[in-house]
């Protein structure tokens, strides 16, 4: 991307037509005050219009000098964009590797993208004209996401608070902090206020509510208490970073929408984006093995994988992945990860094929001197 971005920046120092406004001023001075000659002097009129004359063939042969730099940068900047990114991209589809199925699975995953995104007025539309099944209940759950949402943006925690606290049992079975960090927010944001009375209010605030919290969250309600010694010198108390956190709020909105979400069954993060972010990954390798194919006349030979490995982010991860030491393969829930006695672990498949296909054939761990038979061994849950 180098060669891009060195063209970019000539773009950014040359493309730019501010630098021609000032020209333009200038022939624009110029006719005013060739008009104010002739009506002032008549008699001139021949004199001053060839100066005119004069004067703008020199103004546009400058702009004509100026605009060469700006179509040059251009130019150059879309040959770069060209040379690095013209490729045809159907060399990485197979149509016949990934079957299309045709419950408009593509239809409904824009949709619930939409409803994510807060477009519900586009989301609907959509949903009656591909006769899509998506319940209404889901689309009024997400508009009171984004009203919880933009209170927060206004620095409301109320409706967070109220929607928390209705949801706590919830919450709490899947161990999270969200309402306690709702309730040390508001409390932070009432210490921190400007006015002479926020400590008084935190006060009052955390008698009132932080109760509840008390035998789960003790250290961290010890710690928020603790800063009322200093309260006078905040900054640079060891309580810093936890009353002036410049992404406290930002952090609490994150935790929100994935916890609301988590409620609901669904992934904090639309799918629909994560596929396409996650496409636009892996087309590069493969484009690259597509190719490749093309050159030596081959074709996939699998169905519903990739025939190369795509590495992307930890975050992109969402089950855990085990490779048989043995087999070299990714166990599926067809062939799952077996634990035998030892604690060493192989493909159900590998297993097999070292007992022969007898459950009662004795064999050797491939790791260790330790033999076992495949009823000893058990399925393993990641």
């Amino acid at each position: 991307m180098d060669a891009i971005a060195k063209e970019f920046n000539r773009l950014e120092r040359d493309g730019s037509f501010d630098k021609y406004i000032d020209d333009v001023d200038e022939l624009i001075e110029l006719l005013h005050k060739t008009r104010n000659t002739i009506d002032a002097a008549p008699q001139s009129r021949r004199e001053q219009l060839a100066n005119l004359k004069s004067g703008c063939t020199a103004w546009t042969n400058k702009i004509a000098d100026s605009q060469k730099e700006i179509h040059g940068a251009l130019s150059k900047y879309a040959k770069a964009l060209d040379k690095k990114f013209k490729v045809d991209i159907e060399a990485a589809y197979n149509p016949n590797a990934f079957p299309q199925s045709g419950d408009k699975l593509l239809d409904r995953a824009v949709a619930m993208h939409l409803i994510r995104e807060g477009q519900f007025q586009v989301a609907d539309k959509l949903i009656k004209e591909a006769n899509l099944d998506i319940p209404g209940v889901l689309e009024q759950e997400f508009m009171d996401m984004y009203r919880i949402l933009e209170a927060l943006k206004l620095k409301d925690l109320q409706p967070a608070i109220e929607w928390a606290a209705s949801k706590r049992e919830k919450l709490s079975q899947s161990g999270s902090n969200l309402e306690f960090n709702l309730h040390s927010l508001q409390f932070i944001h009432l210490f921190t206020h400007p006015n002479g009375s926020g400590t008084r209010l935190a006060l009052q605030y955390a008698r009132e509510n932080f109760a509840v919290f008390g035998d789960r969250y003790l250290a961290d309600i010890s710690r928020l208490m603790c800063a009322f010694l200093f309260q006078s010198n905040l900054q640079t108390s060891p309580y810093a970073s936890t009353f002036l956190s410049p992404s406290a709020w930002d952090d609490v909105a994150h935790s929100f929408t994935k916890e609301f979400c988590s409620l609901l069954g669904l992934s904090p993060d639309s799918p629909l984006y994560l596929a396409a972010l996650a496409g636009a990954i892996a087309l590069p390798t493969l484009l690259k093995m597509g190719n490749i194919m093309r050159e030596k006349q081959t074709e996939w030979s699998s169905e519903n994988e990739l025939p190369v490995e795509i590495p992307l982010p930890s975050s992109f991860q969402f089950h855990a992945i085990f490779v048989c030491p043995v087999s070299k393969e990714q166990t599926t829930d067809e062939n799952p990860p077996m634990m035998m006695p030892c604690g060493h672990i192989v493909a159900k498949d590998s297993l097999a094929r070292m007992s022969k296909g007898n459950p009662n054939q004795r064999f050797k761990c491939p790791y260790c001197p330790n033999e076992s038979i495949p009823n000893q061994a058990i399925r393993v849950y990641f």
